[in-house]
């Protein structure tokens, strides 16, 4: 199962709304006979896979090791259910349970009343943990939000003066574009834009540049010539760039962003409701454009917003050894501070940095 969720992990970013699946065939005596993975959304099931790489007939020895629940219906696919019986696998092994509604828990009865053995849970929670963004959207239907921002020892994530700092080292960066791959979107607010002049790309060792959704959060939509001239509008990629406003933004604004050939897409609900605001977002991407996965990098009053409104579901929070002293950039305003935490949190340690990742849960 182990390696299952090696070959699962593939897939990592290109499944997208879709979970990573990896799968294996083992013989008798235990040798590996087959392998496969979710390559990409639309492409086969990894079990599906793993039965076309087949270099022999399938024997009723044989056992499927596979980390997530086969799918039971048609789907694009179809039914992988369908396909180990029609194959003559007789044994299988699942890692976690599809949580979606229409497959939760049939696809090992279907397996079963077909007569082939099924044993779940075996590295269950790794194999759950891998697709916290497809179990969010299966069980909520719609888009899984998640913060990451990376502070000094105290806190802060800028130097008192408002400038960027370099606040973690290159093994802390090189960590955030494998999460940015992992995700649809990347969403920062205004300010980041004008002062960090981000790329919001994913830039990893060995692969060319490529780009997610890029959502810039923006109330009042102070936008000109020179913001316009920033990275995100003007990059090869700059088709994926789109400002996200409100009901009220102003529509002098908007329709000077739409002139520039900005795309805008413009929420129901009003700047004074986050909550609101944050909620659709997230329904609206999902059900729209079936992007499941919203990775925003702040700054602090996007953050805080987030944060104070209760819509941020996941947190990765980078902390590097540094302090900045008490007159620099808190990363979260006082009410965000003190109001939230990350539930059973996972670590990673990057260099000096520390990296803390998981669900948030309110205080």
């Amino acid at each position: 199962m182990a390696e299952a969720i090696g070959l699962a992990k593939r897939g990592w970013g290109a499944t997208n709304p879709n979970p990573m699946v990896g799968a294996l065939i083992v013989d008798a005596d235990g040798n590996v006979v087959s392998r496969g993975y979710h390559a990409a959304d639309g492409a086969a099931h990894a079990e599906i896979a793993c039965l076309k790489n087949m270099p022999r007939a399938v024997l009723p020895t044989d056992t499927m090791y596979v980390t997530l629940e086969p799918c039971c219906t048609k789907g694009r696919t179809g039914a992988c259910t369908d396909a180990l019986i029609s194959a003559g696998i007789k044994n299988v092994v699942v890692g976690a349970m599809d949580f979606s509604p229409e497959h939760s828990g049939r696809g090992v009865e279907v397996l079963r009343s077909a007569g082939v053995s099924v044993q779940t849970g075996i590295l269950g929670r790794e194999c759950e943990d891998l697709n916290f963004i497809f179990n969010h959207t299966a069980k909520y239907g719609r888009a899984l939000l998640a913060i990451k921002y990376a502070a000094s020892k105290d806190g802060k994530i800028a130097l008192d003066d408002g400038n960027r700092a370099h606040i973690t080292g290159k093994e802390a960066m090189h960590s955030v574009h494998e999460w940015r791959a992992l995700f649809s979107a990347i969403g920062v607010g205004f300010n980041t834009i004008k002062i960090d002049n981000p790329a919001l790309t994913v830039r990893r060792d060995g692969v060319p540049p490529s780009c997610r959704q890029r959502l810039i959060f923006s109330a009042e939509l102070n936008f000109d010539f020179d913001m316009l001239s920033k990275r995100v509008f003007t990059d090869e990629f700059e088709d994926k760039t789109r400002v996200v406003c409100c009901s009220d933004s102003p529509q002098d604004k908007i329709d000077f962003l739409k002139r520039c050939g900005v795309k805008v897409m413009q929420l129901s609900a009003s700047s004074a409701d986050r909550a609101a605001f944050w909620s659709e977002l997230k329904e609206r991407l999902f059900s729209e454009e079936r992007i499941s996965s919203i990775y925003v990098e702040g700054g602090a009053i996007t953050l805080s917003s987030i944060i104070n409104s209760h819509s941020a579901d996941y947190a990765f929070v980078y902390q590097s050894p540094k302090v900045f002293g008490e007159n620099a950039l808190d990363a979260l305003d006082e009410k965000a501070r003190g109001s939230w935490k990350i539930r059973n949190p996972k670590f990673e340690l990057l260099g000096l940095d520390k990296l803390s990742y998981g669900e948030v849960e309110y205080l």
